[in-house]
């Protein structure tokens, strides 16, 4: 893999093991396999989504969600990535700017980080797939991720219904994909599939809620 031109071939994995109850490519139970909701969105800027253990076939994640559904996305799972040769790669290319999406009050808004790279770089976002306390501890157990230009995305309430929010403006990490790379690229129409996709998700929950009460 080269540091500004990832392999992201698979990602679009289909379910191939018969012996087994689980999608390989959303990771869900096949009897509530989404695939038939995911479109591929292309994208100018690659996303690292660096995934907590604890978040892999999760039933209510969403980054396995994301990751199928965009053309340059690709999901990294562990807590340290101190000695991960590919992001110490990626960080160090000169011709790239990766930018860590983390709210906090040294954040910048997605036009600052455009004006600030101007056409001289290529842009890499990451993303922290876990809960708020575990995602946390990723950023401050990675030193090089702390070095990172932070962005935020304005205040937008999240959607996300099925599991609970610390706070209104949390985002699930597909709904944090939607609007950054709507953000980024102005073309939020063309990302329309992965909100598609979220409300399919949430529905499919509620809808098991809703059954097992009656």
């Amino acid at each position: 893999m080269t540091q500004s031109n990832p392999d992201f071939s698979d990602n679009m994995k289909r379910p191939n093991d018969k012996e087994s109850r689980y999608c390989t490519r959303c990771t869900r139970a096949l009897k509530a396999c989404l695939c038939d909701y995911i479109q591929q969105v292309t994208h100018l800027a690659p996303l690292h989504i660096l995934q907590h253990p604890t978040e892999v076939a999760h039933p209510k994640g969403t980054a396995a969600l994301l990751a199928a559904s965009l053309s340059q996305a690709r999901i990294h799972v562990g807590e340290s990535f101190a000695e991960a040769d590919w992001l110490n790669a990626l960080l160090g290319d000169p011709g790239v700017q990766c930018c860590l999406l983390w709210p906090d009050d040294q954040a910048l808004t997605l036009a600052q980080v455009r004006e600030g790279c101007g056409q001289a770089k290529e842009v890499h976002f990451i993303l922290l797939d876990g809960t708020w306390r575990k995602a946390y501890r990723m950023l401050y157990s990675n030193p090089a991720l702390l070095r990172l230009p932070r962005i935020k995305l304005g205040a937008i309430p999240g959607q996300y219904s099925i599991r609970k929010k610390p706070f209104p403006e949390a985002l699930s990490t597909l709904e944090a994909g939607y609007h950054l790379l709507s953000q980024w690229e102005g073309e939020p129409e063309r990302f329309a599939p992965l909100m598609s996709l979220f409300t399919h998700l949430n529905r499919q929950w509620h809808d098991f809620a809703q059954g097992r009460r009656t």
